[in-house]
């Protein structure tokens, strides 16, 4: 399913609209966990290394849903990177903010920050609904939020709105995977 045929995020949400339904029960962590794994092979085939789901940086009480680590890093037992090791970290969610969301990852980044103040912080989600007023935004945030589609409605008369947030955030990571040294200090 998650073959490295995903070029663009209609495709995402397409990918994770037909997995969902595939499943045969609603099940709200598997759109999350679809959502990640659908953004991490994509940035995979475009050559930027992310780790697995679900993730940690030493010394930091925070479960990350992605991180991309400096090149050629291996992470302690496969889940503990050094903070020295991290670019970025990426908090992803299918469908948007709920309310108490925004300070929880807020805080989560601070946590984050404090352990490396040069770790990039962002906020991705698939879809959020326009207007909503929990939603996450740099400034509630207090760090970069990308939103792939917006979408007003029911579930069941949807449309979604592509924004340009995936091209900004994948050039945002290019650009720091292209800016730093190779180093293998996790292992």
């Amino acid at each position: 399913m998650l073959a490295s045929i995903l070029v663009n995020e209609r495709q995402f949400l397409e990918c994770v609209q037909e997995a969902r339904q595939a499943f045969g029960a609603k099940c709200m962590k598997l759109a999350g966990s679809l959502t990640v794994e659908v953004i991490r092979q994509a940035f995979t085939d475009l050559g930027i290394a992310l780790s697995g789901r679900d993730v940690f940086i030493q010394g930091v009480p925070v479960e990350i849903d992605l991180l991309v680590p400096r090149p050629m890093v291996r992470p302690k037992h496969g889940l503990i990177y050094e903070p020295s090791d991290v670019l970025a970290v990426l908090e992803v969610k299918n469908s948007g903010a709920f309310p108490g969301a925004v300070a929880s990852v807020r805080k989560s980044f601070e946590l984050i920050r404090s352990a490396n103040p040069r770790i990039y912080c962002a906020y991705v989600t698939l879809a959020e609904r326009r207007g909503y007023k929990w939603a996450a935004t740099p400034e509630n945030l207090k760090a970069d939020v990308y939103t792939l589609f917006w979408h007003n409605g029911s579930i069941k008369h949807r449309l979604y709105d592509k924004t340009e947030d995936w091209e900004l955030l994948t050039r945002r990571l290019k650009g720091l995977v292209g800016n730093r040294p190779a180093t293998g200090n996790s292992k």
